[in-house]
């Protein structure tokens, strides 16, 4: 079982080659799960990226078919509040709160945030792709 946050599943979606090819051959064959805001991290790059001109609509809404299929598993993000208070120091909401999931699950986080990755106080193993 891995974690992954918005930074490697927002190229899983949205980037058919680089990163994307790259994140999708590491998470294949993996039980994949994260917060429940997840996906609503993700839609917001998307959703920026193509305000930007970096994807065109069309391929901004295929990322978000792509989003709604992938296979992973939520999970509701309440309970894993204190330990993300708790982190608030180092991580932003966002990242405490798959952090606190990775601690809670007993599973490595997969992000491609170096500086996630190198916060104090981590419980939890990391892997930066």
């Amino acid at each position: 079982m891995l974690v992954v946050d918005a930074s490697v599943l927002a190229p899983v979606v949205a980037d058919a080659a680089g990163d994307g090819r790259r994140f999708r051959e590491r998470l294949r064959g993996e039980v994949v799960v994260g917060p429940d805001l997840l996906r609503v991290e993700v839609a917001a790059v998307v959703g920026r990226h193509a305000n930007t001109g970096q994807l065109t609509p069309v391929q901004a809404d295929v990322a978000i078919g792509d989003l709604l299929d992938f296979p992973i598993t939520v999970f509701p993000t309440a309970p894993f509040l204190r330990r993300v208070w708790e982190l608030r120091q180092n991580l932003t909401t966002y990242d405490g709160c798959s952090v606190a999931l990775a601690e809670a699950v007993e599973s490595p986080l997969v992000t491609a945030d170096r500086r996630l990755a190198n916060a104090p106080g981590l419980r939890c193993d990391v892997e930066v792709l």
